[in-house]
């Protein structure tokens, strides 16, 4: 089993979905959802994701699925060596002051959920509109 960054909007999306469904069934992500600083938003499915959880896959040989909560837990260190930032903000923008604000109480209830709350220092991007319209 190898890991790489997503290549692909549908491996992004199909990350931000599996991560919403592990959070809620995995107490040891939702223990670090505090650690999180770089959010993504897909309003689409109005869902987000961490940087760290849905900028990687995991690859065996020509498949790739989404990283599962042991997959990061275990291999966080190693994942820390590659850095989906640029292929993310191929699809994702910095969200406005406005949107940031709404982003941050929308996250800040998501999170309330399992018992959390956002970093203090967050950084929040939107989809862009050119890929769900």
């Amino acid at each position: 089993m190898q890991f790489r960054t997503v290549q692909t909007l549908q491996e992004v999306i199909h990350n931000i979905i599996h991560f919403n469904g592990e959070v809620g069934a995995d107490a040891r992500i939702s223990t670090r959802l505090t650690l999180f600083r770089y959010w993504y938003y897909v309003p689409l499915v109005e869902l987000f994701g961490p940087e760290k959880f849905i900028g990687h896959v995991k690859q065996v040989e020509e498949e790739t699925s989404p990283l599962s909560a042991s997959d990061y837990l275990e291999h966080a260190d190693l994942l820390d060596n590659f850095d989906p930032k640029p292929t993310l903000r191929e699809w994702f923008r910095r969200a406005t002051a406005d949107e940031e604000f709404r982003l941050r109480l929308e996250l800040a209830y998501v999170l309330g959920k399992h018992g959390r709350e956002p970093n203090d220092v967050i950084y929040m991007y939107v989809l862009r509109e050119t890929h769900f319209s």
